[in-house]
């Protein structure tokens, strides 16, 4: 079984957007039955880290990172699917995926990691594991549905795995950007 990273840096969106991707969650949970991250807050993941000291390492780094960035309105507004995953998602727009996707492909640089940039392709989820009949039944309930998510991408988060609730629920340290310590 693969292994769940201690530490995932996230975007979320604001507080009503968020209530909206759970609603939509709630809708295909009512439909479907459990899914992967059928339970999970809203959000668009930029990077892992497997363990603590990995986390340690670098967070000095990542917060300088984001002091560069500079915050910009996105739109989240299609639905899209990873094939392989059995990923069901909210795509951004065109110039919203151009600056999430370089926020992505930009910390790992800045850390030093590689990237497949073929592999930065921000979204955000509403389901995980769906397959066959379950991605269609998702996409025909989704069908008439006007997805428009718009939000200040202005920080990113860092979440710990909680292994109590074996969900990202311990928020440890919001890192806004353009912004000195």
């Amino acid at each position: 079984m693969k292994e769940i990273p201690l530490y995932s840096l996230v975007i979320f969106p604001n507080h009503p957007q968020s209530d909206l991707v759970k609603s939509y969650k709630q809708l295909l949970k009512n439909k479907i039955g459990w899914f992967g991250s059928a339970n999970a807050a809203a959000h668009i993941t930029v990077i892992q880290f497997s363990n603590e000291m990995e986390f340690q390492l670098y967070i000095a780094q990542i917060r300088e990172y984001c002091k560069s960035i500079v915050p910009q309105n996105v739109r989240l507004n299609s639905l899209g699917s990873f094939d392989q995953s059995g990923a069901f998602f909210i795509a951004p727009d065109e110039v919203s995926k151009s600056y999430l996707d370089n926020i992505i492909i930009n910390i790992h640089e800045f850390l030093g990691f590689k990237i497949d940039k073929k592999n930065a392709n921000a979204h955000m989820s509403i389901a995980r594991q769906l397959h066959g009949d379950k991605m269609k039944v998702a996409f025909e309930l989704f069908k008439t549905i006007a997805i428009d998510l718009q939000f200040n991408c202005d920080s990113i988060y860092v979440r710990k795995f909680n292994e109590q609730t074996k969900q990202y629920s311990d928020i440890v340290e919001k890192i806004s950007f353009g912004k000195t310590l």
